[in-house]
């Protein structure tokens, strides 16, 4: 029996993705999981949508954006286009750097915003997916994300 090699994936969310149960919707399974730090980007909240600002990352020189790394499938990542609207130019597969807390460097894929425009403020809906990964997440991140504004 041959055994097969998964090639795993490092991938950073920032966003709705920081939820472990929309994850696992998502994916229809659990990676395991850990608190990452993006640094010199800030969160914003410039994607386009129908319904509310939608979460995105921007250069931002002495910012940073915690998030959280999963460990996941190659194929993961190719469901994960489809919901990140890739081939509709939503979002596009961007390598990263990150660190974990111990300050280590690990190379990741992120997702970031291709159809951008001014701020706008996400549902209350959205930003609880955020929210969602705050056991992840510093105190003070936490409290930055509850005190954005929503509609």
């Amino acid at each position: 029996l041959k055994k097969i090699k998964t090639i795993m994936k490092n991938y950073f969310a920032y966003g709705s993705n920081m939820s472990a149960r929309r994850f696992r919707q998502r994916l229809g399974w659990s990676p395991s999981r850990i608190p990452a730090i993006l640094k010199d980007y800030m969160l914003c909240f410039n994607k386009q949508s129908n319904d509310g600002g939608k979460a995105n990352i921007q250069n931002f020189s002495g910012s940073e954006v915690e998030g959280i790394l999963y460990f996941v499938k190659e194929n993961d990542l190719l469901t994960l286009d489809i919901f990140e609207g890739v081939k509709e130019n939503q979002y596009k597969r961007c390598e990263i750097e990150v660190e974990d807390l111990f300050g280590n460097p690990i190379a990741a894929i992120a997702y970031i915003a291709l159809d951008t425009g001014p701020e706008s403020r996400p549902t209350n809906e959205y930003l609880n997916y955020l929210l969602e990964g705050e056991h992840l997440l510093s105190m003070e991140y936490v409290l930055k994300l509850e005190a954005i504004a929503t509609i």
